[in-house]
């Protein structure tokens, strides 16, 4: 979870509050003191990972395994580059480990 600041970049807010790393840093500042985290288009983050896998053959370290990635992301105001989006990855694979690793000494 997180909380991020980013440009608005409207044509009625076009201030440099430090979410876009290739604009001058000196021009259109919004203040010169009390900044803090989160200023301008405050954003929302939450991102959860959840795996599981199953050990089919201890040998060769064979795995089944699977993985749900969950992603919101959430702006205070829509702009047209920035907007509430939540996204979703499943992945299913099968893996092997095919190097023998000799622990004999």
């Amino acid at each position: 979870m997180g909380t991020r600041g980013l440009d608005f970049d409207t044509t009625d807010n076009s201030f440099n509050y430090g979410g876009n790393i290739y604009k001058d840093y000196d021009e259109n500042r919004p203040f010169d003191s009390g900044v803090k985290v989160g200023q301008g288009n405050k954003t929302s983050l939450f991102i959860a990972d959840v795996q599981a896998g199953y050990l089919v053959n201890p040998a060769t370290n064979l795995k089944l395994y699977g993985s749900v990635i969950y992603r919101s992301f959430d702006p205070t105001k829509n702009t047209a580059t920035t907007f509430t989006e939540s996204t979703s990855w499943f992945s299913l694979g099968l893996r092997a480990d095919i190097f023998n690793w000799y622990f004999d000494y």
